[in-house]
């Protein structure tokens, strides 16, 4: 590596950073020296450093994330919005409550079972004279189909 990529800590100052700020900000980067100098300094890559020391520090906080609404206000003004939209849709059928729609997927799912339940009598009786093999393959047909039906209905 070229000797004049790697800098040690005074160095680095010329960032417009204090030696224990530059510490700071390559240990949290995870960046190890790459070199010793004399005395022992350590020395970094500064193509490896110069972007970590050259960005504003982001502010650490407890404020809650206002998913990115500039103020608390906004958001709760965007929240309340939400609601009002939604209680309107369900007000005018377009929105369909979660238990609704659990009890329409089990109407589907139960008349699928039902129909899987009785294809094959209804085939064996409007054909008497299909053989055991001719039913047990249309068997496995259905099922198939049966079971790509189930496969879609579970997403």
């Amino acid at each position: 590596m070229d000797e004049k990529r790697l800098w040690n800590l005074s160095q680095l100052e010329a960032f417009g950073l204090n030696r224990a700020t530059i510490r700071k900000r390559l240990k949290a980067a995870g960046i190890e020296p790459r070199a010793t100098g004399r005395s022992n300094k350590a020395l970094y890559d500064i193509i490896e450093v110069a972007p970590h020391l050259c960005q504003r520090p982001q502010k650490q906080t407890d404020a809650p994330d206002l998913m990115g609404f500039k103020t608390a206000a906004e958001l709760r003004a965007y929240i309340q919005a939400e609601r009002e939209k939604l209680a309107l849709e369900q007000d005018s059928g377009e929105l369909i409550t979660r238990a609704d729609y659990e009890n329409e997927i089990a109407m589907v799912i139960a008349a699928i079972k039902k129909f899987a339940g009785t294809a094959i009598t209804r085939v064996e009786s409007a054909i008497p004279n299909a053989t055991g093999e001719q039913l047990e393959k249309l068997e496995i047909l259905y099922d198939h189909d049966l079971k790509a039906v189930s496969d879609e209905l579970q997403l």
